[in-house]
């Protein structure tokens, strides 16, 4: 790292000059979020796919948009999970709507309920 940064005068310098090597310029950000937030939108549960790993690829796709400034609760990302399930989960998000506040519901307490369900 520090040969990239040799020839900088400051802090801010030899910060935007990692930032740009690493995430790439302000449009290359712009574009790979767009594609984050497409496949975000488009994510859904597969019949097959176990919770978990729908989870996993769920919070996979957040955590990257995070990393280019994406702001994301556990609130939204608790919708997503309700909203991406298979149809065989229908009955127990009705459970869970009507039983918990989905306002101050965690994704791990999300995900241990439902993998209740799907045992």
């Amino acid at each position: 790292l520090f040969p990239r940064i040799i020839g900088t005068n400051t802090v801010k310098e030899a910060w935007d000059t990692l930032k740009e090597e690493f995430q790439g310029s302000e449009r290359t950000r712009a574009i790979r979020l767009l594609h984050l937030r497409i496949e975000y939108a488009n994510l859904k549960m597969k019949a097959s796919e176990s919770v978990k790993d729908f989870v996993s690829r769920l919070m996979e796709i957040v955590n990257q948009m995070k990393i280019y400034g994406k702001k994301f609760t556990d609130q939204i990302v608790v919708e997503k999970v309700l909203i991406s399930l298979t149809e065989n989960f229908d009955s127990k998000i009705s459970a869970i709507e009507e039983s918990k506040d989905l306002s101050t519901l965690t994704v791990i307490d999300l995900i241990k309920s439902l993998q209740a369900h799907e045992q």
